[in-house]
């Protein structure tokens, strides 16, 4: 017997012990926790069985009342186990090497486009051996995770947990007034950044719509990058744009940055929900339209912006001499004078355009569930294009309110300890000791 599953035998022995309350006995049996092997599946692709398996067990670790074994330790307990297995010879190895209770063994397979499973499990937890036998089928694409979430649920006897998906609500029919100015476009770039006119386009559409923005992702990236950084930094005029080679292999804006397209700032409200649409038509590929939260970082700026640092006429080097209360003072009248510079992203969601390559409507509500954070104070909505390289077209990009939202609502926390979030650990403390999300009269 190795030393992980000697180890593993005692984590599952602890498991039982605080289960059972240490040293005083219950007055009634508990049920006893389950602590589960999961043996790789056999397949003709040896990497298929592993890969179904080890779904199910992260799948099956998110449930607190599982002790799942990990991978690695499964793998040195036996080879691939396949749904005809000796039962004796399984039974050996979840008690003897493993110290486990319930165990999964199967055989998986090619079938046409999808995939089919025959399944096994083992159950000791009663008092005598129960279990049971499945075959489970899916011809989707993603069919070795939907196979696992079955499995996971034949094992809980309950239904997984489906996050919210695109057309789960209907989209309302009167929005009011949209949040953000010019998602048509029929204003120019009045609500949106300037057009760089060598990726990114303002122009007439086609019959029956008026402006559109168009964006190209065919194009060589170092020339294009040091152009838009050059009309960042006022070095480059957008109306005199250069000639910029085509590009249509992995090293091209395509395959690497993508284009953003980004909206003015528009001020948030946690605890709101919202509605973003729009009208894509494409080449290909799944262009998406984000909506990303920000929050002032300029209390905990220790530099400059490249653009403040180029109109200061400084260079990072003799920045870095002045005496720090000098560079303190220099970044806090620069966020006085333009705090845009200073909004740090703390939130971030997106439409999904997949689908027709014709012109398509796109609606969905964010955030999925609960309102929006508390530490997001403006949104902007940022157009993106990327793979494959081509052109795409957007119009009728309109960020509203929920109309059917009735109060505030909370913000919806991670499901499980294992989805964590960072929020709390990027929120800046306020200077003046306010709590956090809220804002002392001195904030912004």
């Amino acid at each position: 017997m190795n030393l992980k599953c000697i180890i593993a035998g005692l984590v599952v022995a602890a498991f039982a012990l605080v289960a059972a309350g240490g040293e005083t006995a219950p007055t009634q049996p508990a049920k006893r926790k389950a602590s589960v092997v999961i043996f790789d599946f056999v397949s003709e692709d040896p990497n298929l069985g592993k890969a179904v398996a080890q779904n199910v067990r992260m799948r099956l670790a998110r449930h607190e009342e599982y002790f799942v074994l990990d991978r690695l330790s499964s793998q040195e307990i036996s080879k691939p186990l396949g749904a005809d297995a000796e039962a004796n010879r399984v039974v050996e190895m979840m008690q003897g090497w493993a110290g486990c209770n319930v165990g999964l063994c199967g055989t998986v397979r090619k079938d046409g486009k999808g995939i089919t499973a025959d399944v096994r499990c083992i159950d000791l937890r009663g008092s005598g051996r129960g279990g049971w036998s499945k075959r489970l089928s899916d011809e989707t694409e993603r069919a070795g995770g939907l196979i696992a979430r079955q499995i996971v649920e034949q094992i809980t006897g309950r239904p997984e947990w489906v996050p919210p998906q695109y057309g789960d609500e209907p989209e309302p029919k009167d929005f009011g007034k949209p949040l953000n100015v010019n998602g048509g476009f029929e204003q120019g770039r009045t609500g949106w950044q300037r057009p760089d006119n060598a990726a990114s386009f303002l122009e007439k559409g086609p019959p029956g719509r008026g402006m559109v923005l168009r964006i190209r992702t065919d194009l060589a990236r170092d020339p294009w990058l040091e152009y838009y950084r050059n009309i960042r930094l006022g070095l480059a005029d957008p109306d005199k744009p250069p000639k910029i080679a085509r590009d249509t292999g992995y090293g091209s804006v395509a395959g690497l940055e993508g284009v953003h397209f980004n909206s003015d700032w528009i001020d948030a409200t946690p605890g709101q929900r919202y509605w973003l649409l729009a009208d894509v038509a494409k080449a290909g590929g799944t262009p998406k339209v984000f909506v990303k939260g920000f929050i002032d970082w300029s209390a905990h700026a220790d530099g400059l912006p490249e653009l403040s640092m180029v109109q200061l006429k400084l260079t990072p080097q003799a920045f870095a001499k002045l005496p720090p209360e000098r560079r303190k003072a220099i970044i806090a009248a620069d966020a006085r004078s333009h705090p845009e510079r200073y909004r740090r992203e703390s939130y971030r969601w997106y439409l999904n355009c997949r689908g027709e390559k014709d012109w398509t409507h796109y609606a969905a509500p964010f955030p999925p569930r609960g309102g929006l954070p508390k530490n997001v104070q403006w949104l902007q909505i940022q157009v993106y294009a990327y793979w494959p390289p081509g052109t795409y077209y957007f119009d009728n990009v309109h960020l509203y309110k929920d109309p059917r939202q009735t109060k505030p609502l909370p913000e919806a926390s991670a499901r499980t300890d294992s989805f964590d979030t960072s929020r709390e650990r990027t929120r800046p403390k306020d200077p003046n000791g306010a709590a956090p999300g809220t804002h002392s009269p001195a904030t912004p």
